[in-house]
C-alpha cells in the first residue's frame, strides 16, 4: 500500500467515515474509489476508520460532554466525522500528539466545513483534550 502523509490518512479516514453515515458500507466505498475515485487509503487509515467505528458510542460522549452550544443531534454530520477521528486519535493513537490532532481536525473543517466551525471543533478537542492529558503535549 502506498505512504500517505498524516493529513492524508486523516482525510482518507473522514471520507471513509462519512459515506459511512449514511450507510454506505467500507466494501462498497472500496468498490467506488476503484471505479472512479483516488482516494488516499493505506493501512493506517482503515485502523483509524476501524478505530473510530469501535468507539464511536464513547466518542460520541465526549463531544455531547464538551460541545456547549449545540447537542450533538444539531452538529453538522462533516463535523461529527472530523471531532471523532480527532478525539480518537488523541485518545488510542499514542504516536500522534494531541496538537496535530487537532491541528489537522481545523485544517479539515476549513476545507470540508463552514468557516465558523473551525472555531468550534477547536474548542471542543482542546476542552476534551484538557480532559484526556491534563495540559501535556
Amino acid at each position: 500500500m502506498e505512504k500517505l502523509s498524516r493529513p492524508e490518512v486523516r482525510e482518507g479516514a473522514f471520507l471513509i467515515l462519512y459515506q459511512m453515515m449514511f450507510g454506505t458500507t467500507p466494501e462498497e466505498i472500496d468498490e467506488l474509489n476503484a471505479e472512479a475515485f483516488d482516494m488516499a487509503k493505506n493501512e493506517e487509515t482503515d485502523e483509524i476508520v476501524k478505530g473510530v467505528t469501535e468507539h464511536d458510542e464513547e466518542l460520541l460522549g465526549l463531544i455531547a460532554k464538551f460541545s456547549k452550544t449545540r447537542s450533538v443531534a444539531r452538529i453538522a454530520k462533516v463535523n461529527l466525522v472530523i471531532l471523532k477521528i480527532a478525539i480518537y486519535e488523541m485518545k488510542y493513537c499514542d504516536r500522534v500528539p494531541d496538537a496535530a490532532a487537532i491541528n489537522e481536525a481545523v485544517e479539515l473543517a476549513k476545507k470540508y466545513s463552514l468557516k465558523a466551525d473551525s472555531g468550534f471543533i477547536n474548542g471542543i478537542l482542546n476542552s476534551c483534550k484538557e480532559e484526556l492529558h491534563g495540559n501535556k503535549q
